[in-house]
């Protein structure tokens, strides 16, 4: 492993459990969201899809599943009944909507079809305990729903917790709010202008305007500029009233600009949150960019900080997460992922940079395990499975080998001890 067991003796970042994939180059672990506890028992679940997984040998229906957090045992599964729908490419736990008082999953299918037989996507919340559905929606107007997912807080003030889910298109894209208890759309966000692929990313940010609603950004990383270029965007809305607040563009169109977005702390003293926008070198076919992140002001827009990959190719900003206060600083630090980082020879073992983000200084790096890896593809906080109140981070290693299946993929559960 890249990290020792925390059975072992010792300081610093240990991997607490391990959940394999099954599937032959099934990818667990595209996109996952923070465990929860699903079974009642007191501990935090691991849910996550395998995207991949076929059926009928050829069909790519995918899967999603959720394992026991105190045990790693295998809670609930379910095979996608889309064909090449990618079932499972996000799995997201929720707070209880069934009101059985256990989280519940909401699970996208970004390629099924639908109305027409078209590509709209579909995404569907269901209860691990039961197994049904609690709702299922689907849109008639867009592709790709479903494609990214976050969770909006409380947006209509039903006690329920609600879910952005962007619906990216080549030419634009959408983000709804969907209603967590019945999945109807509360509201939906559209670009004024210049919108190719807007709703690849989406992200909550604290209430920026005021209005006691948590707000939100938006990536589109194929966005063009007022000149036509397709350098990618990110944009910020005000989730109550859906006025767009701040755009940024890129600058290169082999860098995927807004490919990855997301709210960090205050860094500039102004009590309001700032964004964090990510041109990670997606469109780079040759490898040559570096990858870049670039932090703005969530209040004025302004430019805050520019950091770069160290290793051309490495898709260095495919994950941003705001984690835990590392430093002791008072603020929370930043793991920043590149999972196509060469490590020793081997390509795509992947990192994870964990960045202070009051100083900019880089506090440690976490690696793959070998090879092909694609460690920090994603990454989401996690509660500390032993209850202290340590750091702790699920990570995904989306293409790890598991035994002879290629590209099965793993996700680790790391804990910081004795900080």
């Amino acid at each position: 492993m890249g990290a020792p067991p925390c059975s072992a003796s010792g300081d610093g970042w240990c991997v607490a459990r391990r959940v394999s994939g099954t599937e032959y180059r099934g990818e667990l672990g595209f996109r996952f969201g923070a465990p929860l506890d699903v079974d009642g028992d007191g501990h935090a679940d691991i849910a996550a899809g395998t995207r991949f997984k076929l059926q009928q040998k050829v069909l790519q229906n995918g899967s999603a599943s959720v394992w026991s957090g105190a045990t790693g045992d295998l809670i609930r599964s379910w095979d996608g009944e889309w064909a090449e729908a990618l079932f499972g490419h996000w799995v997201m736990p929720v707070p209880d909507i069934s009101g059985d008082g256990l989280a519940d999953l909401v699970i996208a299918a970004p390629h099924a079809r639908v109305t027409g037989g078209r590509i709209r996507g579909i995404v569907v919340a269901r209860s691990p305990k039961t197994g049904e559905d609690i709702w299922k929606h689907e849109e008639n107007e867009t592709e790709n729903l479903g494609w990214d997912m976050a969770l909006a807080g409380d947006q209509d003030g039903d006690g329920r917790v609600d879910l952005f889910v962007g619906a990216p298109a080549e030419d634009t894209g959408r983000v709804y709010v969907l209603n967590g208890k019945d999945g109807s759309v509360l509201r939906t966000y559209a670009p004024r202008e210049r919108g190719g692929s807007f709703g690849w990313y989406v992200a909550r940010v604290d209430d920026l305007d005021g209005d006691g609603r948590a707000d939100l950004a938006v990536g589109g990383p194929v966005a063009a500029d007022a000149d036509g270029t397709m350098v990618g965007g990110a944009w910020l809305f005000s989730s109550a009233t859906g006025k767009e607040l701040h755009r940024w563009d890129g600058t290169d169109r082999r860098g995927g600009f807004g490919g990855v977005v997301a709210a960090i702390p205050d860094i500039d003293g102004d009590g309001k949150p700032e964004i964090a926008v990510a041109a990670p070198g997606t469109e780079d076919q040759t490898r040559t960019l570096p990858g870049e992140l670039r932090i703005y002001s969530g209040a004025t827009g302004a430019e805050l900080r520019h950091w770069s990959g160290k290793q051309p190719g490495e898709l260095y900003g495919r994950m941003i997460l705001a984690v835990a206060d590392l430093d002791g600083d008072g603020v929370d630090d930043l793991a920043i992922g590149a999972p196509w980082y060469r490590r020793d020879g081997d390509d795509k073992v992947g990192r994870l940079e964990l960045r202070s983000t009051r100083t900019g200084e880089v506090l440690t790096e976490l690696f793959g395990d070998g090879v092909d890896c694609w460690f920090g593809w994603h990454v989401t906080r996690a509660p500390d499975p032993d209850g202290h109140g340590r750091p702790a981070l699920l990570i995904g290693s989306l293409r790890h080998p598991v035994g002879d299946k290629v590209a099965a993929g793993v996700l680790d559960l790391y804990v910081l001890r004795g900080r």
